[in-house]
């Protein structure tokens, strides 16, 4: 198991992973500047770039960030469902989450996902603190965890809107002071919110994030419940989850009778879901404003909610039932987690390694294309090669991350050219790779 968690640890960036590394290395402010002409709040790459002040910006260290986040989130899993339901729930719980083969899997990834769960978690947790005794220490912790959520992903804003619908539903006693802790959230956050509107305009007009179809969101629960990658064990954990859930809704329905804790966990799994599917979705010729921003990894954080629920449905059968259920629940999804860490995709590192170290002279270029532009320039660095490299002009209008590219070229570390005459290595996405000359 170590040699595997090794692998999947020291495995080559790909594109998102080798962006959050470049956009790290860029001074600060230019950093904000730069996620600030993307679509990305700054709190993620803060911390990553705080990390980098210490630390060697590698593979181990980079994504080291979010295994931490993994671990903290399981603490929070843990005090959140004790809370809900007793220690023993916490436990289970928090095991459930740990072997999640979804969140399992981006606790090795060096994106935002890890900290944007534990910053909704912190959110929920205190918000049901703050229900039963509204403390000014808990409103702190409330008002810290939400401001950290949106300035690290922007789907949290989903999460605080399905606090504010159970908030206006079922604790109308604490209404007024809540209103005041989101202005306080709102306070903190206007600093980038020119930024965000800016942003919104830019993806009005452009972003890569496709239209919903009619297995959208089966594609994303498949996801969320059982993992990103195809395997045969993948449809006997969602099936099993789909299960587990349905008939936690059954037992509710049958006993007419639902927790509050219950019904606030469940809106924090729905509301993202069908807020995130609203902008520029398409019903009998009627079309909402904006382009679509449904993108299943965006709601990782749900699978948090969701095995709530799955326990929360387990334990109320029979013991022996409970105990057999939950454990197969954490085998399968430990069985897709070995299968995913035992992957070695090829990057652009082996490209580096076997096809141009031992070629690429002094007066050789690099050459490669938007979509592949990070994990090359990370690379290129990481191998301390000082061949210049050139972007081709090619779809450079269609592609996020043209930020990124723009704040390199303005620095001189690339430049956006045609092919070179001469002798070249030219690296696509795939990767490929081709030598002219």
């Amino acid at each position: 198991m170590f040699s595997l968690a090794q692998n999947y640890l020291t495995r080559g960036f790909w594109g998102d992973e080798a962006w959050t590394s470049l956009i790290s290395q860029l001074p600060y402010l230019q950093m904000l500047k730069t996620t600030a002409a993307d679509f990305h709040p700054p709190a993620y790459y803060s911390i990553v770039e705080l990390v980098y002040k210490f630390l060697p910006p590698t593979e181990i260290i980079t994504r080291s960030i979010s295994i931490v986040f993994y671990f903290l989130t399981l603490i929070l899993v843990y005090k959140l469902a004790s809370e809900i339901k007793g220690k023993l729930f916490g436990v289970i719980s928090a095991l459930v989450v740990a072997a999640s083969p979804i969140f399992f899997a981006y606790a090795f990834e060096a994106r935002n996902y890890t900290m944007f769960a534990f910053a909704a978690i912190g959110s929920i947790y205190f918000l049901i603190k703050l229900s039963e005794q509204f403390t000014k220490r808990r409103a702190l912790g409330f008002v810290l965890f939400s401001a950290l959520g949106i300035y690290t992903h922007y789907y949290m804003f989903f999460t605080l809107f399905a606090q504010g619908f159970y908030i206006l539903l079922f604790e109308r006693k604490i209404f007024w002071r809540m209103i005041g802790l989101y202005g306080l959230v709102g306070i903190l956050y206007l600093p980038w919110l020119p930024f965000l509107f800016s942003q919104v305009k830019s993806v009005g007009q452009d972003y890569w994030i496709g239209a919903i179809d009619k297995r959208t969101h089966f594609e994303a629960l498949l996801r969320i419940l059982g993992g990103e990658q195809q395997n045969a064990i993948r449809p006997w954990l969602f099936s099993l989850s789909i299960i587990l859930i349905l008939v936690g809704i059954i037992q509710h329905i049958i006993r007419r009778h639902f927790e509050k804790p219950y019904i606030l966990i469940w809106l924090w799994a729905v509301v993202p879901f069908i807020l995130a599917t609203l902008p520029g979705l398409k019903i009998n010729g009627l079309q909402f404003p904006f382009r679509p921003i449904f993108f299943w990894r965006y709601l990782i954080n749900a699978s948090v909610p969701l095995t709530l629920v799955i326990v929360h449905t387990a334990q109320k059968f029979s013991k022996y039932i409970y105990v057999t259920s939950i454990l197969v629940i954490i085998i399968l999804s430990a069985s897709i987690d070995i299968l995913t860490m035992a992957r070695y995709p090829y990057t652009f590192r082996q490209a580096y390694e076997e096809k141009i170290l031992g070629e690429i002279k002094s007066g050789d270029k690099i050459v490669t294309v938007l979509p592949s532009f990070a994990e090359v320039l990370y690379y290129r660095n990481r191998f301390d090669l000082e061949n210049e490299l050139i972007v081709l002009p090619e779809g450079l209008v269609q592609f996020s991350g043209k930020s990124l590219l723009d704040a390199y070229v303005a620095n001189g570390v690339v430049k956006i050219d045609e092919a070179p005459a001469g002798r070249y290595f030219e690296l696509r996405p795939g990767p490929s790779l081709g030598i002219r000359d």
